[in-house]
């Protein structure tokens, strides 16, 4: 009589089970993909990613129109000292952005063309790099051929700073929380918010928004108001 161990049916059993295909492995190896790709997707858009260009949840962070605007220190990209406060009684125009920023770099070629018409009429326009090495930042400006002032986003200055030797950075990286970009923020002569656009802007709007910071007009046309 002949006897088979319970390893030996195992084995039997592995072998003569049908093992998928490498097109079947392939495809499971695509549908798990895809579930970790949605996952991720949701995961994102929960915490407020989809938000990239149009602001929503991210507002609340911000200066408040009508508000003084609080104060904002860094370093201009070659070493210089930028410090808001200095620039009272002159409109200012922060942008907030990033070279690796889809909606920043649409809209470059248009802010470029508004800081050109706006420079020689008084109006201060700093772009504050975001999330990267400012050299990127830089780098970047002068291959669009942009000529607008960059600033060192205060957060990558923070990581290296003293707290006790510029308390000022690091009151900053706290206070002004940017988390959609690009962020514009437009503050009249009184250091006074005029507006905060939470979307890419073309020529005329940024030109509209900037003249309603240097007092020449009112209220910006329909266009270039955001949609709630």
């Amino acid at each position: 009589m002949s006897t088979t161990t319970a390893t030996e049916t195992s084995s039997e059993d592995q072998q003569q089970r049908p093992q998928p295909s490498r097109l079947q492995q392939i495809g499971i190896v695509a549908a798990v993909a895809v579930v970790l790709v949605a996952a991720g997707v949701w995961l994102a858009r929960s915490q407020g990613a989809s938000e990239l260009g149009s602001g929503g949840v991210h507002s609340v962070l911000l200066p408040k129109v009508g508000e003084p605007a609080p104060e904002f220190m860094s370093l201009y990209a070659d070493g210089e000292v930028f410090r808001l406060s200095e620039m009272k009684g002159e409109p200012v125009w922060l942008n907030f952005w990033g070279s690796w920023c889809p909606p920043c770099r649409a809209e470059m070629p248009e802010i470029q063309a508004a800081w050109e018409e706006l420079e020689p009429r008084g109006m201060n326009m700093i772009g504050v790099s975001q999330q990267e090495d400012p050299r990127e930042s830089v780098a970047y400006r002068d291959r669009v051929g942009a000529t607008f002032p960059v600033a060192v986003d205060p957060n990558y200055l923070t990581a290296v700073a003293d707290p006790e030797a510029f308390p000022d950075l690091f009151e900053t990286a706290q206070t002004w929380e940017i988390r959609n970009y690009p962020t514009h923020v437009f503050i009249d002569a009184d250091g006074i918010v005029q507006a905060v656009v939470l979307t890419q802007l073309d020529t005329d709007c940024a030109i509209e928004w900037s003249e309603l910071a240097m007092g020449e007009r009112d209220e910006v046309s329909s266009r270039c108001k955001p949609i709630d």
